[in-house]
């Protein structure tokens, strides 16, 4: 992918926001708390890069500046745009109307054109809106998307849809910025491409853009077409498992024990195996996402130890932290009260789905406990 328009947006006192520095790559999605400044990061690139944008309203009474330092190095600014890329702006309002506000200079003028006629052809500006950013596709080189919550009006598999389409317009030159609350439209895999917006009581807006994570193809793939596990990225905490079966089953012991995961907002993040769990733990460590592991031993008692089981149930201890790792002896079977792995999904749902709280195993029990701590230290993210 190509060096991004813009390396660096640097704001003083615009809107709510007494200072903002966004170093944005290709691809810049920006979450948050409500109120955080992700509209406001938004906004800053529009006045700055739009000559047409009505002069930007300063925080306060303090003196106003925005500023960029583009992907050549040149600097701009809201007195000098020379060499400034044209941008498209798509905000939350206009989604169910006009689609698109901005500037209508050069290439932007196209993509305005083929939003234009996109609602030409489509009634529905949900539907107008992906046929306008599937033209663009086509069209569209040097232009600077900034999108607010493309995700409005769609079904998931929209947002599956338009996270796809994002990447194959920043692979034709172009750098797309967006906010948004769907995990269809993240990936645990790409966390380059997430940007955490806070707001301190100054008013100081801080983005920190994630580390890249090295990560084969195969993992890659399965967490771009399963977009669940993005969820972490909204959660107060994480309860990292092996398999399905634990995701199944721990919602059955958060209300045995008089809790709900989803008002908690405690995802259940089913990794795909316990050899994906110390990757998981690094990207909950980079997104600043509380968690806890929970994994089988697998050592049978009377039987010789694995080397290759010791080794990585030794790694994940040592990623995780002791404290934040729960190890089921031998197995979530053991625990759970039953040996048969045959319809393990099932026998585990009949064994928890009405089990009262003295008949709860103890080490999922700590789990819960242990990730419900953890979230009540960080505020809920919806009112």
């Amino acid at each position: 992918m190509s060096r991004p328009l813009l390396r660096e947006i640097r704001a003083v006192n615009f809107r709510n926001a007494r200072r903002l520095t966004l170093q944005p790559g290709p691809i810049c999605a920006l979450i948050g708390e409500p109120g955080a400044g992700k509209s406001s990061a938004l906004l800053a690139v529009r006045a700055l890069l739009d000559p047409a944008f009505a002069s930007p309203v300063p925080f306060g009474d303090e003196e106003l500046s925005i500023e960029a330092t583009l992907g050549d190095g040149r600097e701009i600014s809201l007195s000098n745009r020379d060499g400034a890329p044209p941008v498209v702006h798509f905000p939350a309002d206009l989604r169910a109307d006009d689609l698109v506000s901005g500037s209508d200079h050069g290439s932007a003028r196209a993509v305005r054109d083929s939003i234009e006629h996109a609602l030409e052809r489509s009634p529905a500006p949900r539907v107008a809106f992906v046929r306008g950013l599937e033209a663009c596709v086509g069209t569209a080189e040097g232009v600077v998307f900034a999108i607010e919550e493309p995700e409005l009006y769609l079904a998931p598999q929209g947002h599956r849809y338009l996270y796809r389409l994002v990447h194959r317009l920043a692979q034709r030159g172009n750098q797309v910025l967006f906010t948004t609350h769907s995990p269809g439209l993240l990936n645990v895999a790409a966390l380059e491409e997430v940007n955490l917006v806070s707001r301190d009581e100054l008013g100081v807006t801080s983005v920190e853009r994630l580390r890249a994570i090295d990560v084969d193809d195969t993992f890659r793939a399965l967490c771009e077409f399963d977009a669940e596990r993005a969820e972490l990225f909204f959660s107060r905490a994480a309860i990292l498992v092996e398999g399905m079966t634990e995701k199944m089953t721990f919602p059955f012991v958060f209300r045995a024990l008089g809790h709900d995961a989803d008002r908690e907002q405690i995802s259940i993040v089913e990794c795909g195996g316990k050899s994906n769990l110390p990757l998981f733990v690094e990207i909950c460590k980079r997104a600043r996402v509380p968690y806890v592991v929970v994994h089988d031993s697998d050592q049978r008692p009377g039987r010789e130890p694995i080397p290759s089981d010791l080794r990585l149930n030794a790694l994940i201890k040592r990623r995780a932290g002791a404290r934040r790792t729960i190890v089921l002896e031998p197995d979530f079977e053991g625990v759970a009260g039953f040996r048969s792995r045959h319809r393990k999904p099932e026998r585990a749902q009949h064994r928890l789905a009405h089990a009262h709280r003295d008949e709860l195993p103890a080490p999922l029990v700590r789990a819960v406990e242990l990730a419900l701590s953890s979230a009540r230290l960080r505020p809920p993210t919806y009112s």
